[in-house]
């Protein structure tokens, strides 16, 4: 940690900071220190043979936007995210031991005390682990990210076209203001006109679920043999359409978006869809149909355009078409008959073009 930053934290004060509420701290000592994304992350260890959880906590030190109120609400959202995914049975995420939301405590810093997830980060590339390994890995983050939206999902009022829409429409608001340099109301229109093609009948769906908002191999602990100990980092997680709870996450998106997926990205698609390919719930489905539709890179990507300034910049440059991946248009009638055909069980099963996973 920077000089700047730790004079506002007070690491001596950790042990003191976690007895103020409410948690007994009696024997365990500061074992290392992380830093994850925008937190600072000590280890909190036990001693040995004593039964008592390894704790950490979470101090969003690193904020670059790190005003008082700021770094409270993202504690705060997180804190709720991991409560809930508690209180819902979800085994994956670290369990919250305490919390205290303001800088008048002993560290002064607002926190998070968690459980320790043990194992190590998984590490990830074009080449390692080897294929047996990673069909592994991905077969079980294919099932975490199934139970997250079963565990989770519920029914919304609004369809998910007028979430994307609200979005949408906000986007084209800031851009008429002149607070998002780089993009024209054009690029906004354009990406309007897109969306009911994108989403087809899914566009009517009312069904919300819990996206982790960053689910890929570095917020994936394992133990020594690969098997998953728990997800990470719950930061950037949210309720959302399910549209965009059961998209491809983003470790297997194209390296560029410009880019058609590597040889090695496609066959990890294969593996991490085979995993849920025979089973019946509603969200599996869900997950079949926008991650091995045909134009699966355009269906994922244009989503996240209406979250993200970058992406939308990107694809606007290319004309709204990736080189690798143009958005199959259907009739509206060949779509309903695809919708019944029984892959989906409900509204918002009519997305197109689905590809056969070997």
């Amino acid at each position: 940690m920077d000089s700047q930053q730790r004079q506002f934290f007070k690491s001596e004060n950790i042990l003191a900071a976690i007895s103020a509420v409410g948690v007994n701290s009696e024997g365990l000592f500061l074992d290392s220190e992380f830093r994850g994304g925008q937190c600072h992350i000590p280890k909190l260890s036990p001693p040995a043979d004593t039964g008592v959880d390894t704790k950490t906590l979470r101090l969003p030190v690193y904020m670059d936007h790190g005003c008082h109120d700021a770094k409270i609400d993202v504690l705060h959202t997180e804190l709720r995210t991991l409560q809930t995914l508690q209180e819902k049975g979800f085994p994956w995420a670290p369990r919250c031991r305490g919390s205290s939301l303001s800088f008048d405590n002993a560290v002064r810093h607002p926190f998070v005390l968690l459980t320790w997830v043990d194992g190590v980060e998984l590490f990830w590339d074009e080449n390692v682990p080897a294929r047996t390994v990673r069909d592994k890995v991905l077969t079980q983050m294919a099932a975490i990210q199934l139970t997250l939206i079963e565990c989770t999902q519920e029914n919304g009022v609004a369809t998910a076209a007028a979430y994307l829409e609200r979005l949408a429409a906000n986007r084209f608001a800031r851009v008429t203001e002149g607070k998002m340099l780089g993009l024209s109301e054009q690029d906004c229109a354009d990406q309007q006109a897109l969306l009911a093609a994108v989403l087809g009948l899914d566009g009517e769906d009312t069904a919300l679920a819990m996206d982790h908002g960053d689910f890929k191999p570095n917020n994936v602990i394992v133990d020594e043999e690969y098997n998953i100990e728990g997800v990470i980092d719950w930061a950037f997680a949210g309720v959302v359409p399910m549209t965009r709870a059961a998209g491809l996450p983003r470790f297997l998106w194209p390296t560029d978006p410009l880019t058609a997926p590597s040889p090695t990205i496609w066959a990890d698609r294969q593996a991490y869809v085979a995993a849920v390919a025979a089973h019946p719930s509603r969200a599996a489905s869900c997950m079949r149909r926008w991650q091995t539709a045909r134009d699966v890179d355009m269906r994922t990507l244009f989503p996240e355009s209406l979250f993200s300034k970058g992406m939308h910049v990107a694809l606007a440059r290319v004309g709204w078409k990736l080189p690798y991946s143009e958005l199959a248009i259907q009739h509206a009638a060949e779509e309903q008959r695809a919708g019944n055909s029984g892959d989906g069980g409900g509204r918002g099963s009519g997305v197109l073009g689905r590809e056969a996973v070997a």
